[in-house]
């Protein structure tokens, strides 16, 4: 077994288990204060199920890579729990029904800010550049946009970001991950 399969079988544990988290969340849709469907909630968490699951699939670039050192490893395993820390702020263990996105925004964006922080740090590592060109004006933009969030704490601003962060992932995952 190669360094790289022994490192990617804990990195996928940690990615199915945040997903199995997410897609657990699904199956009890979350309301908003008035008793309504929650759709800040769902945008969150489909955007999150996707960007997870774009994440675990680029994974697989990792396996060129040949000097692993403990740092590199923790700051993996870290990097890919961020992933299972947001799922379990947006669907949390043992309750029958998800908190309305209002009660999680502070947690859940800063988790999100701090994954901005340490996506490009891994990226760089792994490949030693940040390319594409356009690709930390998107990390900086989604890290202003949940300083934001947490600064703000609108209603209207999570809906409009909660669409807009669906949007991005799935686009990205069509303009980058496919293309590149």
């Amino acid at each position: 077994m190669s360094q790289f399969e022994f490192i990617f079988v804990l990195i996928s544990i940690i990615a199915g288990l945040a997903l199995a988290q997410l897609l657990s969340g699904m199956t009890r849709p979350p309301r908003n204060s008035l008793g309504r469907l929650d759709l800040t909630h769902v945008a969150f968490s489909a955007g999150t199920t996707v960007l997870l699951i774009t994440i675990w699939w680029s994974t697989f670039r990792w396996q060129t890579y040949e000097t692993w050192t403990v740092v590199e490893f923790l700051l993996l395993c870290g990097y890919v729990s961020l992933f299972y820390v947001k799922s379990v702020i947006l669907s949390p263990l043992r309750t029958e029904e998800l908190p309305a996105f209002e009660q999680i925004r502070g947690k859940f964006y800063a988790v999100l800010a701090l994954y901005c922080i340490v996506e490009p740090v891994v990226i760089f590592l792994r490949d030693g550049e940040l390319a594409p060109w356009y690709y930390v004006p998107m990390m900086v933009h989604f890290f202003v946009l949940a300083g934001l969030g947490i600064y703000m704490g609108k209603a209207i601003f999570d809906r409009v970001f909660s669409v807009w962060f669906l949007i991005v992932n799935i686009a990205w995952i069509f303009l980058a991950r496919f293309t590149g």
